[in-house]
């Protein structure tokens, strides 16, 4: 799902008075937190970190350039610092589309917040939730989870 579709569906279901910049804001929010709470901890998002190494001659100039890994140090496989105004609306979201309807339901539940409809409000996050949550448990039963060395026993 992109993210004109997430705007496009929940504005069908729940007409609002809310700019473009202020969805995008929240969906950023949004993806934030699944790249921090789920994408992170997927041994696959992780890679090592490399170094470029000069080789030279005898006469100090380069001749080769090689790649090597540092086993040493990982970093994210990519990394991603949300969406603003000037991120183009075509832009796939992190979420899988088989549990796309998280960002429309997201959506929802900040339309509902900010109008301070809090019993809306409620059900809607309560909605969020349960389908962020689904969406959690399905990536973490579908990927390796991070291994961690033990220290101290």
């Amino acid at each position: 799902m992109t993210i004109e579709q997430a705007i496009d569906r929940a504005d069908r279901l729940r007409p609002n008075p809310y700019t473009v910049t202020e969805k995008v804001k929240w969906l950023s929010e949004l993806d934030l937190q699944v790249y921090s709470e789920v994408i992170l901890m997927d041994d696959s998002n992780w890679k090592y970190r490399t170094i470029e190494e000069e080789v030279k001659d005898g006469e100090g100039n380069v001749v080769e350039v090689k790649t090597i890994e540092d086993k040493t140090t990982k970093i994210p496989a990519f990394e991603f610092d949300g969406y603003d105004e000037t991120t183009s609306l075509g832009t796939k979201l992190l979420i899988d589309d088989i549990y796309a309807n998280t960002y429309v339901d997201y959506l929802i539940s900040k339309y509902d917040l900010y109008s301070r409809e809090i019993n809306a409000y409620n059900n809607s996050a309560l909605v969020f939730n349960n389908e962020y949550q689904s969406f959690c448990a399905w990536y973490r039963r579908n990927n390796k989870p991070i291994t961690r060395r033990v220290r101290g026993i």
